[in-house]
């Protein structure tokens, strides 16, 4: 479950973590964690801006993980806050899946970082079990040192414009991979465009499973508008 202080905890973590280990870092992993978390997404960005992404939930059985759905998350940029930065509100999914909406102050990231990290590691836990602490290292350090960066062409509004999309399987090679009930090779995918207002375009959590007749799961977060990447 997304909460804001516990995601915002988070983000800041990965990049600590990130910077700390930045000398073992591929050229690549160097470029997706600037877009990540240097880049001032909605820094410019005017208030009144509502940022809406369509929220899909595919599983592979759903007698074992639950029903599909489609639902919206909404980040909306309420008014100015500190210089160069902005008061922003995110709304999750509606009706009985609805949360209390969460409020955060002096953002310019694009706060859809907070929630599918947070979401990512929480289903990925869920899923394969393992120690949180654990389980968020390898997730920093398999973007600070192991993630992949494509040019890839977005359709978006009508148009087409270059972005990046940032892969990793952060357990692909983990010590421990044997005790994750086959979701050792999940993998997510982040996909970016600074043409893009609060370029965050698409992410995808693919929890891919090994195992004969293991379920799987992908859940994808994209941008109202956004049509075929390519």
């Amino acid at each position: 479950m997304f909460k804001s202080r516990l995601g915002t905890a988070l983000v800041a973590t990965l990049a600590t973590a990130i910077y700390s280990t930045a000398f073992a870092a591929s050229e690549d992993s160097k470029k997706a964690a600037n877009m990540l978390f240097d880049t001032p997404h909605i820094a410019t960005v005017s208030p009144g801006t509502k940022f809406v992404y369509k929220f899909e939930r595919l599983p592979s059985d759903e007698k074992i993980l639950g029903k599909g759905f489609t639902d919206d998350i909404s980040v909306d940029v309420e008014a100015e806050g500190a210089p160069g930065k902005k008061n922003v509100v995110v709304r999750m999914f509606s009706g009985e899946r609805g949360r209390e909406p969460n409020r955060i102050t002096d953002m310019d990231g694009n706060p859809m970082l907070v929630v599918f990290l947070d979401t990512a590691l929480g289903h990925f836990r869920q899923l394969a079990g393992g120690n949180y602490a654990y389980l968020k290292n390898k997730i920093s350090t398999g973007i600070a040192e192991k993630s992949t960066l494509t040019p890839v062409k977005i359709s978006f509004k009508g148009g087409d414009v270059d972005g990046f999309r940032m892969n990793v399987s952060p357990f692909a090679n983990d010590p421990s991979r044997a005790k994750m009930r086959g979701y050792e090779n999940s993998e997510f995918s982040i996909i970016v465009s600074d043409k893009i207002p609060g370029h965050f375009v698409q992410m995808v959590a693919d929890y891919k499973n090994s195992q004969k007749d293991g379920p799987s799961l992908v859940e994808k977060m994209t941008l109202d508008g956004v049509g075929d990447i390519k």
